[in-house]
């Protein structure tokens, strides 16, 4: 991140009709404290005037610089359709931008978002070290030394595994949406990294579809084989992956719901949200943290959100519980809308494996309504039990039909969306168009 914020817009961008408007980015810590309240607080004291404002989150591993390039990316594509569709804008239309800023890199698990490769060479060795380092500052010092050498150890023993397993289980806290929940325990981490032992995919094949199945030598041999000669990456990868979706909960419900209601207390304008990855769990967890009385936000738009399929259910299967952004569907006034796609390996083949703990399934289709395991992603399988209607994704021109609010459509986004990371394109900016456009 840049040592110092801007207090003004990040930049300006020009709508397709010529008018300038700003764009803010505003930073948040891993704990959801604002890292620029002074360009929070510019943001606030100059809404007068714009009709939409549209606030989104990046998702896993990007720094400063990917994350600002690709909302640019996004932002450019959409106005530059608009200028050759010659869409029409809303009259009086004028947008504000907000781009949410949260420290989200750790080790590669999505790697489609970063490139493949756990810890390689050059770049990759210090970044890897350094993320390494990282956690090895979350445990007590007397313990730091010990979590190295059981890291980089090839074949962990039984003995081990178990030893590793408890070190990383101690400074995991449980998701922030669910406060009755217990923390992750050594034995869910050690049944992710028995899933973890089959083949992996390869990150590479960015146009493979899954196969579901539930092979693998965890599945054939029990925990117990599985865990003879572990390789430590196959501990650290679901840490990491629930470090970072338990961060994006934080980030959401502690400080982007405070800049959220306050854009709606403030404002009339109508209040579009947009996330990707973990993005959309930050900005979903902001609605779901609101307070009581606010009026509603516009639209929600979830490009290949790597939360539960079941996030938006009445009933969760097993649990009796309600999904946890259930509630999210009466706080918005379109359809909460979420794209998913066979293409993306991050979320067809890996998510279902890492996230398995209890209260992983609910905040949480192959087709929707057939995917592999009760964990799998939103943005891998599509809404399941949640009343959804399902839609395929459009190409530019051709109009959606929504329907109603109160309710989650989900986007079969197979054909134009090819991995985890591909969500600035044709088809995603006129979805957002037609999204944000709709009454």
């Amino acid at each position: 991140m840049p040592s110092l914020i801007p207090v003004g817009p990040y930049k300006q961008f020009t709508t397709a009709e010529g008018t300038v408007f700003p764009y803010y980015i505003v930073p948040f810590d891993k704990n959801g404290t604002c890292e620029g309240p002074l360009t929070r607080q510019h943001v606030l004291d100059h809404l007068d005037g714009h009709s939409d404002i549209f606030l989104f989150s990046h998702g896993w591993n990007n720094d400063w610089e990917a994350a600002s390039e690709r909302y640019a990316s996004f932002v450019n594509g959409y106005i530059e359709q608009r200028r050759q569709l010659g869409l029409p804008a809303p009259a009086g239309y004028r947008p504000l931008l907000i781009g949410i800023f949260w420290p989200s890199q750790a080790l590669s698990w999505f790697d489609s978002e970063t490139g493949p490769g756990f810890a390689g060479a050059g770049d990759d060795v210090e970044s890897g070290r350094q993320q390494m380092a990282d956690i090895a500052a979350m445990l007590a010092p007397e313990q730091r030394e010990r979590f190295h050498a059981l890291s980089q150890t090839p074949g962990l023993s039984e003995a081990q595994s178990r030893e590793l397993a408890d070190l990383l289980a101690s400074v995991l806290s449980p998701d922030d949406e669910d406060h009755d929940a217990a923390p992750a325990s050594a034995d869910d981490l050690l049944a992710a990294a028995a899933s973890l032992t089959e083949a992996p995919p390869d990150f590479d094949d960015v146009g493979a579809v899954a196969t579901p199945g539930a092979g693998g030598p965890a599945a054939a041999g029990g925990i117990g084989d599985a865990l003879k000669k572990l390789d430590p990456r196959n501990l650290i990868k679901p840490f990491t992956v629930w470090q970072m979706k338990d961060r994006s909960g934080k980030v959401g419900s502690r400080g982007v719901s405070q800049l959220l209601a306050e854009l709606l207390r403030r404002s009339q304008a109508r209040i579009h949200l947009l996330g990707h990855s973990f993005g959309c769990k930050v900005v979903m967890s902001a609605t779901a943290s609101l307070p009581d009385g606010l009026r509603k936000v516009h639209s929600a738009l979830l490009l290949q959100p790597a939360m539960s399929q079941y996030a938006f259910a009445a009933q969760v299967p097993e649990t009796g519980r309600t999904g946890g952004y259930h509630r999210n569907l009466q706080r918005i006034e379109r359809p909460v809308v979420a794209t998913f796609s066979g293409r993306d390996i991050a979320l067809t083949k890996t998510f279902h494996l890492a996230l398995r703990r209890d209260h992983d399934l609910g905040e949480q289709p192959l087709a929707a309504g057939d995917s592999p395991s009760k964990y799998a992603a939103l943005g891998g399988y599509g809404p399941q039990d949640s009343g959804q209607t399902l839609v395929d994704i459009k190409d530019p021109a051709s109009a959606y039909d929504f329907g109603p609010g109160g309710r989650i459509v989900g986007v079969r986004g197979t054909r134009t969306i090819g991995g985890h990371g591909d969500i600035s394109n044709a088809s995603t900016w006129w979805l957002a168009h037609n999204l944000a456009s709709s009454r």
